[in-house]
């Protein structure tokens, strides 16, 4: 009867580091895809504060859009959705407000009257680009949390301990790794 041998050297598919680094460059892409509609929602939400500004008179009411920087060590800036009201000192001041139902909040009387069409549609604009972003921005947060908890981070010293013990395991063994066992 035939002897079976098992060689255990080898068993990887011929091919598959090719693979790997192609599914790699194909994230690659995806994440510059995905930092380039980031950037072009913002460069349109500039665009929406800008309008907001032009088709609203300077009187109390007026919805803007501004660019706060928010707490934390890393935080950006991020737009924020405000209403301007005039104090006391007669100088205006923003005051934020969430963007559910700010359709809603667009004037219609006095100055407003001329622009409220317009300014009610840039608001609509304005409101799905910056709930688009948002979802932009979770997305990246979450592959970047995915290869951060992946143990991608710091695996290369893990390796090394590994291929440490597998080359003592082969000297130990006498090189032999046809898959042969010999012994009693």
């Amino acid at each position: 009867m035939e002897e079976k041998r098992h060689r255990i050297a080898s068993k990887r598919e011929p091919g598959r580091r090719e693979r790997l680094i192609e599914r790699s460059l194909v994230m690659v892409r995806r994440v510059n895809e995905l930092v380039e509609a980031i950037d072009q929602v913002e460069k349109m939400l500039e665009d929406c504060g800008a309008l907001l500004n032009v088709s609203q008179p300077p009187i109390s009411g007026k919805i803007g859009l501004r660019w706060w920087k928010m707490r934390g060590e890393q935080a950006d800036r991020e737009p924020v959705v405000v209403i301007w009201n005039r104090g006391r000192s007669r100088r205006f001041y923003p005051k934020r407000v969430e963007i559910c139902g700010l359709g809603r909040k667009v004037k219609n009387g006095k100055g407003f009257a001329l622009g409220g069409d317009i300014t009610r549609d840039v608001v609509r604009v304005m409101v799905m680009g910056l709930k688009l972003r948002d979802g932009l921005l979770k997305s990246l947060m979450q592959l970047e949390r995915a290869i951060r908890s992946g143990g991608v981070m710091g695996v290369g010293d893990q390796i090394e301990g590994w291929e440490v013990d597998v080359g003592y395991w082969r000297t130990v063994m006498g090189g032999r790794l046809d898959g042969r066992f010999e012994g009693g």
